[in-house]
């Protein structure tokens, strides 16, 4: 829902990269720091990180 970042769930300030979407299609957002972190990996490499989070 874009309330809290999809990797370290912080709240504050709103995440408003976008990340990618969930398996349920809904979309996934991330802090400027997360999003920055997810960039420099392969798609599958921040899958694995997302779902053993």
């Amino acid at each position: 829902m874009g309330d809290a970042c999809a990797v370290c769930h912080a709240r504050w300030p709103r995440p408003r990269r976008r990340l990618g979407a969930s398996s349920e299609g809904g979309p996934l957002f991330g802090c400027e720091e997360c999003a920055g972190f997810a960039a420099d990996y392969a798609s599958s490499t921040l899958h694995h990180a997302l779902a053993a989070h």
